[in-house]
């Protein structure tokens, strides 16, 4: 059997496992079924008060929304300008100009925009974006602080399950969660038929985010299969600052490698003080035994081999772009397959996307004297502990990390503790503390 033969094969055992390990999962006690049924009960629930809230919200605004003026919205809701792609179907948009990384399994966009970004909103209520599913991603705010944010499906900007969010120091997961860990987790570690549904997990940290989604996992005698899947991250350290985003709609997998595949991508930047940023983009529509195939003319050679800007489908009436690619310094946005309906010189009726990942970093700020975690003035107190480091010099004011005062070596009498009067000398004296870094 050849790898392509092989790996054709995968694909269809991998799908026959992720749709028949359910049913087989909960024939093990009345316990575990009891479990599953609680869980699902919740599950259920969340989904529910999701569409009750989408349906009030959209109502009779869903016509409007059908028929908006993308540009007019987003201009209003961001109050910032933005370029316009002069080839909007070669030219995918990145969402956002803060630091992320972010990955979406598909977005159908109709009436799609040409500015350049695109909102962040992950749920495209800002950016127009009709349905979104799948989309996981972490971000750095504009006062530096990371959040994470997974949309599991979103019609018309409202979320139709409650999203995965997290703030530093944070960890969350899906609505599925219960059923994951009470009966799921327990059956892989017992029997190693491993089974994730609807995963949305979601950490975030004082130094960035990570934030995996999955509409199903399966694993079974040493074979991975994946389904809907993406992950959107960003971490830094003093120097450097690194994005990712991924998103695979269909992948099986063994411990050598990828065997099948169906409409992958791969985004990552780095950014590092006094260094050029490094960016890299990868995606694939078809992939069987680790070779992309083509499938002329609907799937040409560039559609296989990862060829940027790769042109296929029926021009004009239902045109199709693969690995449609933008990298413009830092910022990398890559989509494995777009399809247009009824193009019009740059304009369409529709768009459909299939696996885009982006990713955009920025190097750190140079630590100032007050950040920095040394001693620079010699007084034995280190940045947030020194009140040179604060404003006015006062310990008891806000804490200014961009002061430098911290770093002029202040008179050692200033340190010196008062002299204590003989008649007290010996007396009990009050103890305090101060932290340092």
């Amino acid at each position: 059997m050849t790898r392509k033969k092989l790996g054709a094969f995968a694909l269809v055992i991998g799908s026959l496992i992720i749709f028949a390990l359910p049913a087989g999962s909960f024939g093990s006690t009345s316990a575990e079924l009891k479990a599953a049924r609680e869980a699902l009960v919740k599950a259920g629930q969340q989904v529910q008060t999701g569409l009750e809230s989408t349906v009030q919200k959209t109502g009779e605004g869903t016509a409007g929304l059908l028929k908006k003026t993308k540009g007019a919205t987003q201009k209003a809701t961001t109050g910032k300008s933005r370029a316009t792609a002069t080839d909007p179907p070669t030219q995918p948009p990145l969402h956002g100009a803060n630091p992320h990384g972010q990955g979406t399994v598909g977005v159908v966009d109709a009436d799609p925009s040409s500015e350049r970004p695109l909102a962040a909103d992950p749920s495209g209520r800002e950016s127009g974006e009709e349905v979104v599913v799948g989309r996981a991603r972490g971000e750095q705010n504009a006062d530096g602080s990371y959040r994470g944010h997974i949309t599991i499906l979103a019609l018309f900007g409202n979320e139709m399950v409650p999203p995965v969010v997290t703030a530093p120091g944070e960890t969350k997961n899906g609505p599925l969660d219960g059923l994951q860990t009470s009966v799921l987790d327990p059956l892989c570690m017992s029997t190693q038929v491993c089974l994730s549904a609807l995963r949305a997990n979601s950490t975030t940290t004082a130094s960035g985010s990570t934030n995996d989604f999955a509409l199903a996992r399966a694993s079974l005698l040493g074979l991975g299969v994946g389904a809907g899947e993406s992950q959107g991250n960003i971490a830094q350290d003093p120097n450097c600052q690194a994005a990712g985003g991924a998103a695979r709609t269909a992948n099986v997998v063994t411990s050598t490698g990828t065997v099948a595949g169906a409409a992958n991508s791969t985004s990552t930047s780095k950014s590092c003080r006094g260094q050029a940023p490094e960016v890299a983009n990868t995606s694939e529509v078809i992939n069987l035994g680790g070779t992309g195939v083509a499938l002329p003319p609907l799937v040409p050679a560039g559609c296989a081999n990862g060829t940027p800007d790769t042109q296929a489908g029926l021009p004009g009436l239902l045109p199709i772009i693969c690995n449609a690619e933008e990298i413009a310094g830092a910022a990398a946005v890559r989509e494995a397959l777009s399809v247009f309906a009824l193009q019009v010189g740059t304009m369409s009726v529709l768009k459909e996307t299939t696996a885009a990942s982006e990713s955009l970093s920025v190097a750190p700020e140079a630590a100032t004297q007050c950040t920095d975690g040394i001693d620079n003035d010699g007084d034995g107190l280190i940045d947030a502990a020194d009140p040179g480091c604060h404003v006015g010099n006062d310990i008891n004011a806000p804490f200014d990390p961009t002061d430098t005062t911290s770093a002029i070596p202040l008179p050692r009498a200033a340190f010196r503790p008062a002299r204590t009067p003989a008649a007290t000398r010996n007396a009990p004296t009050a103890v305090t503390t101060t932290a340092t870094a």
